[in-house]
Protein backbone atom coordinates (compact mmCIF):
# COMPACT_ATOMS: atom_id res chain seq x y z
CA UNK A 1 0.00 0.00 0.00
CA UNK A 2 1.29 3.04 -0.92
CA UNK A 3 1.81 5.84 1.23
CA UNK A 4 -0.78 8.63 0.10
CA UNK A 5 -2.94 5.92 0.58
CA UNK A 6 -1.83 5.09 3.96
CA UNK A 7 -2.27 8.95 4.65
CA UNK A 8 -5.79 8.51 3.24
CA UNK A 9 -7.09 5.69 5.45
CA UNK A 10 -5.44 7.32 8.42
CA UNK A 11 -7.30 10.46 8.21
CA UNK A 12 -10.30 8.34 7.22
CA UNK A 13 -10.26 6.77 10.81
CA UNK A 14 -9.54 9.95 12.46
CA UNK A 15 -12.63 12.04 11.26
CA UNK A 16 -14.93 8.84 11.39
CA UNK A 17 -16.01 9.19 15.43
CA UNK A 18 -17.10 13.09 13.99
CA UNK A 19 -19.14 11.63 11.29
CA UNK A 20 -21.02 9.00 13.37
CA UNK A 21 -21.51 11.93 16.09
CA UNK A 22 -22.93 13.86 13.53
CA UNK A 23 -25.20 11.21 12.04
CA UNK A 24 -26.31 10.37 15.62
CA UNK A 25 -27.27 14.16 16.09
CA UNK A 26 -29.25 14.17 12.93
CA UNK A 27 -31.09 10.92 13.89
CA UNK A 28 -32.26 12.24 17.08
CA UNK A 29 -33.40 15.54 15.61
CA UNK A 30 -35.09 13.38 13.45
CA UNK A 31 -33.14 13.68 10.56
CA UNK A 32 -33.09 17.83 10.30
CA UNK A 33 -29.94 20.28 10.74
CA UNK A 34 -30.81 23.64 10.96
CA UNK A 35 -28.61 26.50 8.95
CA UNK A 36 -28.17 29.58 10.16
CA UNK A 37 -25.83 32.89 10.06
CA UNK A 38 -24.78 35.18 12.70
CA UNK A 39 -24.20 38.67 13.20
CA UNK A 40 -20.64 38.20 12.00
CA UNK A 41 -21.53 36.24 8.82
CA UNK A 42 -20.73 32.87 10.34
CA UNK A 43 -22.80 29.68 9.32
CA UNK A 44 -23.68 27.58 11.92
CA UNK A 45 -25.40 23.49 11.87
CA UNK A 46 -27.36 22.71 14.85
CA UNK A 47 -29.99 19.88 15.14
CA UNK A 48 -32.47 22.09 16.82
CA UNK A 49 -32.83 25.76 16.77
CA UNK A 50 -31.27 28.07 19.55
CA UNK A 51 -32.48 30.92 21.22
CA UNK A 52 -30.31 33.28 19.37
CA UNK A 53 -31.14 32.25 15.71
CA UNK A 54 -34.44 32.94 16.20
CA UNK A 55 -35.33 35.97 14.90
CA UNK A 56 -33.11 34.99 11.98
CA UNK A 57 -33.33 33.46 8.58
CA UNK A 58 -32.94 29.66 8.87
CA UNK A 59 -32.40 27.07 6.61
CA UNK A 60 -33.85 23.03 7.30
CA UNK A 61 -31.35 20.59 5.95
CA UNK A 62 -31.93 16.83 5.63
CA UNK A 63 -30.03 13.94 6.29
CA UNK A 64 -28.07 14.31 3.29
CA UNK A 65 -27.64 18.50 3.28
CA UNK A 66 -30.48 18.88 1.15
CA UNK A 67 -32.79 21.94 2.36
CA UNK A 68 -36.38 20.98 2.97
CA UNK A 69 -37.67 24.37 4.15
CA UNK A 70 -36.82 28.08 4.30
CA UNK A 71 -37.74 29.98 7.69
CA UNK A 72 -38.23 33.41 7.28
CA UNK A 73 -36.75 35.17 10.50
CA UNK A 74 -39.36 36.84 12.64
CA UNK A 75 -39.35 40.56 13.34
CA UNK A 76 -38.98 41.77 16.27
CA UNK A 77 -41.90 44.19 17.77
CA UNK A 78 -39.82 46.84 17.39
CA UNK A 79 -39.13 45.98 13.57
CA UNK A 80 -42.92 45.24 13.23
CA UNK A 81 -43.94 48.81 14.42
CA UNK A 82 -41.56 50.22 12.64
CA UNK A 83 -42.70 48.71 9.75
CA UNK A 84 -45.73 49.50 10.04
CA UNK A 85 -45.15 53.38 10.60
CA UNK A 86 -43.12 53.57 7.27
CA UNK A 87 -46.06 52.03 5.55
CA UNK A 88 -48.60 54.48 6.82
CA UNK A 89 -45.92 57.57 6.44
CA UNK A 90 -45.24 56.04 2.70
CA UNK A 91 -49.75 55.79 2.22
CA UNK A 92 -49.95 59.56 3.72
CA UNK A 93 -47.28 60.53 1.52
CA UNK A 94 -48.92 59.47 -1.52
CA UNK A 95 -52.52 60.84 -0.31
CA UNK A 96 -50.84 64.04 -0.10
CA UNK A 97 -49.40 63.78 -3.71
CA UNK A 98 -52.14 62.64 -5.21
CA UNK A 99 -54.11 65.69 -3.54
CA UNK A 100 -51.66 68.26 -5.21
CA UNK A 101 -51.89 66.54 -8.28
CA UNK A 102 -55.50 66.73 -8.64
CA UNK A 103 -55.21 70.88 -7.65
CA UNK A 104 -52.64 71.20 -10.12
CA UNK A 105 -54.98 69.75 -12.91
CA UNK A 106 -58.12 71.82 -11.26
CA UNK A 107 -55.96 74.93 -11.57
CA UNK A 108 -54.66 74.32 -14.90
CA UNK A 109 -58.40 73.65 -16.05
CA UNK A 110 -59.90 76.54 -13.73
CA UNK A 111 -57.79 79.29 -15.56
CA UNK A 112 -56.69 79.31 -18.98
CA UNK A 113 -54.91 82.64 -18.47
CA UNK A 114 -52.92 84.19 -16.04
CA UNK A 115 -55.44 87.12 -16.28
CA UNK A 116 -58.31 84.72 -15.26
CA UNK A 117 -56.65 84.13 -11.67
CA UNK A 118 -56.63 88.30 -11.36
CA UNK A 119 -60.37 88.02 -12.34
CA UNK A 120 -61.36 86.10 -10.15
CA UNK A 121 -59.01 87.46 -6.94
CA UNK A 122 -60.99 90.49 -7.67
CA UNK A 123 -64.56 89.12 -7.64
CA UNK A 124 -63.41 87.54 -4.17
CA UNK A 125 -62.09 90.50 -2.86
CA UNK A 126 -65.62 92.92 -4.32
CA UNK A 127 -67.71 90.43 -2.63
CA UNK A 128 -65.85 90.96 0.57
CA UNK A 129 -65.89 94.16 0.38
CA UNK A 130 -70.24 94.47 -0.05
CA UNK A 131 -69.93 92.46 3.13
CA UNK A 132 -68.07 94.74 4.98
CA UNK A 133 -70.02 97.79 3.69
CA UNK A 134 -72.93 96.21 4.98
CA UNK A 135 -71.90 95.61 8.02
CA UNK A 136 -70.42 99.04 8.50
CA UNK A 137 -73.94 100.04 7.93
CA UNK A 138 -76.09 97.70 10.09
CA UNK A 139 -73.11 98.51 12.92
CA UNK A 140 -73.42 102.25 12.41
CA UNK A 141 -77.30 101.85 13.12
CA UNK A 142 -76.85 99.60 15.84
CA UNK A 143 -74.52 102.51 17.93
CA UNK A 144 -76.55 104.82 17.04
CA UNK A 145 -79.09 103.58 18.79
CA UNK A 146 -77.13 102.66 21.55
CA UNK A 147 -76.06 106.29 22.02
CA UNK A 148 -79.98 106.87 22.17
CA UNK A 149 -80.41 104.69 24.56
CA UNK A 150 -77.64 106.08 26.79
CA UNK A 151 -78.64 108.92 26.48
CA UNK A 152 -82.19 108.54 27.40
CA UNK A 153 -80.87 106.62 30.53
CA UNK A 154 -78.82 109.29 31.64
CA UNK A 155 -82.22 111.93 31.56
CA UNK A 156 -84.24 109.37 33.39
CA UNK A 157 -86.21 107.60 30.72
CA UNK A 158 -87.44 104.42 31.14
CA UNK A 159 -85.51 101.75 28.45
CA UNK A 160 -87.22 99.23 26.85
CA UNK A 161 -86.17 95.89 28.95
CA UNK A 162 -82.94 94.08 27.94
CA UNK A 163 -82.87 95.67 24.74
CA UNK A 164 -79.60 97.69 25.56
CA UNK A 165 -78.12 94.51 26.97
CA UNK A 166 -78.89 92.59 23.61
CA UNK A 167 -78.01 95.74 21.52
CA UNK A 168 -74.51 95.90 22.64
CA UNK A 169 -73.76 92.11 22.15
CA UNK A 170 -75.04 92.51 18.70
CA UNK A 171 -72.44 95.19 18.30
CA UNK A 172 -69.40 93.19 19.60
CA UNK A 173 -70.74 90.49 16.89
CA UNK A 174 -71.18 92.53 13.87
CA UNK A 175 -67.50 94.40 14.45
CA UNK A 176 -66.05 90.74 14.75
CA UNK A 177 -67.70 90.02 11.54
CA UNK A 178 -66.32 92.86 10.19
CA UNK A 179 -62.82 92.21 11.46
CA UNK A 180 -62.93 88.41 9.63
CA UNK A 181 -63.58 89.31 6.62
CA UNK A 182 -61.16 92.16 6.36
CA UNK A 183 -58.80 88.89 7.46
CA UNK A 184 -60.42 87.27 5.13
CA UNK A 185 -59.33 89.61 2.35
CA UNK A 186 -55.69 89.32 3.19
CA UNK A 187 -56.03 85.36 3.32
CA UNK A 188 -57.75 85.62 -0.39
CA UNK A 189 -55.02 87.91 -1.76
CA UNK A 190 -52.32 85.36 -0.67
CA UNK A 191 -54.46 82.56 -1.92
CA UNK A 192 -54.53 83.57 -5.38
CA UNK A 193 -50.83 84.73 -5.32
CA UNK A 194 -49.82 81.60 -4.50
CA UNK A 195 -51.88 80.21 -7.20
CA UNK A 196 -50.68 82.58 -9.65
CA UNK A 197 -47.33 81.39 -9.11
CA UNK A 198 -48.11 77.37 -9.09
CA UNK A 199 -50.68 78.28 -12.34
CA UNK A 200 -47.06 79.76 -13.54
CA UNK A 201 -44.80 76.95 -12.57
CA UNK A 202 -47.29 74.38 -14.06
CA UNK A 203 -47.42 76.39 -17.65
CA UNK A 204 -43.74 76.45 -17.53
CA UNK A 205 -43.73 72.80 -16.86
CA UNK A 206 -46.19 72.42 -20.03
CA UNK A 207 -44.09 74.32 -21.86
CA UNK A 208 -40.66 72.29 -21.34
CA UNK A 209 -42.51 68.89 -22.12
CA UNK A 210 -44.28 69.85 -25.68
CA UNK A 211 -41.16 71.52 -26.43
CA UNK A 212 -39.24 67.82 -25.55
CA UNK A 213 -41.68 66.01 -27.11
CA UNK A 214 -41.26 68.34 -30.47
CA UNK A 215 -37.50 67.82 -30.61
CA UNK A 216 -37.88 64.25 -29.78
CA UNK A 217 -40.07 63.83 -32.81
CA UNK A 218 -37.88 66.11 -35.31
CA UNK A 219 -35.50 62.72 -34.79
Amino acid sequence: MGTITKRLVKVFFLVLPFLAGASVAIAQSGGKTYKWVDDKGVVHYSDKVPLEAVNRDQTVLDNQARQVRRIEATPLESQRKLSEEEAEKQRLERVQKDIAERKDRALLLSYLKEEDLDFARNRALSSLDVQIESSKAVLAQQQARHRSLLERRETGGVLPEGELETLEADIEIRGGIIERNIREKETVRAKYERDKQRWRELKEAEKARFEAERQANKK
